[in-house]
């Protein structure tokens, strides 16, 4: 239960992150941090099977925090870029 609710939560936060990089805008710090906080809690729950990708989320959501706090809008894109295909490739390799 806690790992489907925590999955949610992420997908919510990162959706509305996506959102505002999609308009040209800095993501705000805030969501950012809650993005970080569930990541990394998703990996301290994830299987032994995908825990490396878990692990490879949690790292770029703390570059993209890092980016959001030097204002970094171009390195913002990349990075939720790189997320979203981290996350495609772990839901496309590991769903069931």
């Amino acid at each position: 239960m806690e790992f489907q609710t925590t999955k949610r939560d992420l997908e919510k936060v990162f959706t509305h992150i996506q959102s505002q990089v999609a308009e040209a805008n800095l993501p705000d710090e805030d969501s950012v941090n809650r993005l970080v906080r569930l990541a990394r809690k998703m990996h301290q729950l994830a299987d032994e099977d995908w825990m490396d990708e878990a692990e490879d989320f949690s790292h770029l959501a703390g570059q993209l925090l890092n980016a959001v706090k030097k204002r970094d809008v171009e390195g913002c894109v990349m990075l939720v870029e790189s997320l979203d295909d981290a996350q495609a490739f772990c839901h496309r390799t590991f769903r069931d």
